[in-house]
């Protein structure tokens, strides 16, 4: 769980605004590279196992509840590429955009609301001490 809490925290937080512009740029560029097109496809594929995988081991640990761990998983890297079409944006008054995949990856593993930014907060304050 605090693999996949740093992730979607560090995210959405902005740390990794210039990586999501990296990345919206590159998805775009790719469809008139091949090569670019393949690295894009090689990264997604990995980063996609990656996460199938994290909630794979927090379901078996019995910290994630979901009848269907890949469905799940996409749901979440969905609604975080969907954040990276607001990379560019300054930000907007009203909600927050990165609380909703936040909201989607505990609403879709089971987690009550505010439970991945406390264990983010939890292994950042362990790391740094």
């Amino acid at each position: 769980m605090e693999r996949l809490a740093r992730f979607l925290v560090r995210l959405t937080d902005g740390d990794y605004r210039d990586l999501s512009r990296l990345w919206l740029n590159a998805r775009h560029l790719s469809r008139f590279k091949e090569a670019l097109r393949e690295a894009v496809g090689a990264q997604e594929s990995q980063t996609r196992a990656e996460v199938v995988a994290l909630v794979g081991k927090g379901v078996r640990a019995g910290e994630f509840t979901t009848d269907d761990e890949v469905r799940a998983a996409l749901h979440i890297l969905i609604t975080v590429d969907g954040l990276g079409a607001y990379a560019n944006d300054a930000p907007q008054e009203g909600p927050d955009y990165g609380e909703v995949a936040i909201e989607a990856a505990e609403s879709r593993l089971g987690l009550a609301p505010g439970t991945l930014r406390a264990r983010a907060r939890t292994a950042g304050a362990a790391a740094a001490g």
